[in-house]
């Protein structure tokens, strides 16, 4: 029997392609295309400007549903995390990979005014840095285009609210997965898709370089967001171990080339880990690195991982590396802790799922 055709694989001019060769006029791809994403169909059977026939067939051929709810879990503060069953593969085994809602401005009585989706691309991550628990598990595969795109409709679906930013900072290393993260993003982008605009999506990267030179000459529609955590290369090759084939040098010259190829900052994401990164020659060192680089720098509290050597700096040395950064000019800001109760936070997603690692520190 013939694996079904996934709709959400496609973008708008692939899935004008595929009709195309089934023997549909062009704008019927392109009708399909609008069912999907700005009435957001959930069967062929609502498509209603398509024939009768067509549907009966796309019925039989195709599908929508590359992902299953498995469990959800709602933060104090309003962070909803989302476990998604993936189809089983060749050995009948089903990964399970988590995205987070993420609520942001309230309006006057208090309410969520604006959300943020956090998609994964990966279930695991191959990358490996020591303070984040995704890669404590072993990696099991890369993500569909389908089911990246789909965590973002079934958490709109499940919430009934609809998503202003989207940032791609969930499991796994998004360039690693770099095709089918592309094809996602392009959906997300398409005006006949989601209509995200270029500012409203944030794909973050551990600083991959072959791939973030062919993001730049492939024009993603989105921004980009480096994971740095350190401006000292053996410290940040002790946290990450890309560092040491992906050196920091040859990763400032080509956020550089991106800035000015895109004429957009740069966001440089910032771990803060007690006695590890958190010091003021640390905080030197970042000024000095980011130098003559646009760029805004987000500083993130580390988020407790039970299995990993790391604790959170106190606010007192929070704050003074951020006002020593803010003293040199930096664009910082303090990212706000959210869904950490449900180990939905940065650097916790696959937690519950993990054993103890062998890292030291």
């Amino acid at each position: 029997m013939e694996t079904a055709v996934q709709f959400y694989d496609y973008t708008r001019p692939e899935l004008v392609r595929l009709l195309g060769d089934w023997g549909q006029p062009r704008h019927v791809g392109a009708q399909a295309f609008r069912w999907l994403y700005q009435k957001r169909a959930k069967s062929f059977g609502e498509m209603t400007d398509l024939s009768k026939e067509l549907r009966q067939e796309l019925e039989g051929k195709a599908s929508l549903s590359p992902l299953k709810l498995h469990s959800r879990q709602a933060s104090r503060d309003g962070t909803v995390k989302y476990l998604w069953q993936l189809p089983a593969d060749v050995k009948g085994q089903a990964a399970l990979v988590e995205s987070v809602l993420i609520p942001m401005a309230r309006d006057e009585e208090g309410e969520p005014s604006r959300h943020t989706a956090c998609l994964s691309t990966q279930a695991g991550c191959r990358m490996k840095c020591s303070f984040c628990a995704t890669g404590i598990p072993k990696f099991q595969r890369n993500l569909t285009t389908a089911e990246i795109v789909a965590q973002i409709l079934g958490m709109e679906q499940d919430s009934g609210t609809s998503f202003n930013n989207v940032v791609v900072m969930g499991m796994g290393e998004p360039m690693d997965n770099y095709g089918n993260t592309e094809k996602a993003m392009r959906i997300l982008h398409d005006p006949e898709g989601l209509n995200l605009g270029r500012r409203r999506v944030t794909v973050s990267t551990s600083g991959l370089l072959e791939h973030i030179e062919r993001f730049i000459k492939d024009d993603w529609p989105v921004s980009l967001a480096v994971s740095l955590h350190s401006a000292d290369p053996e410290i940040r090759s002790r946290l990450m171990p890309i560092n040491r084939s992906n050196p920091l040098d040859k990763l400032r010259k080509l956020m550089r080339k991106y800035t000015f190829v895109r004429r957009l900052p740069v966001t440089l994401e910032y771990i803060l880990l007690k006695d590890v990164n958190d010091r003021p020659e640390d905080a030197e060192k970042l000024a000095a690195y980011c130098k003559d680089l646009l760029c805004k720098v987000n500083l993130i509290r580390y988020n407790p991982v039970p299995t990993l050597p790391f604790d959170s700096p106190g606010e007192e040395a929070v704050l003074a590396f951020r006002d020593l950064l803010k003293a040199k000019g930096m664009r910082v800001f303090l990212r706000e802790r959210k869904g950490v109760d449900i180990a939905a936070a940065c650097g916790q997603l696959g937690f519950e799922n993990t054993s103890k690692p062998n890292y030291e520190f």
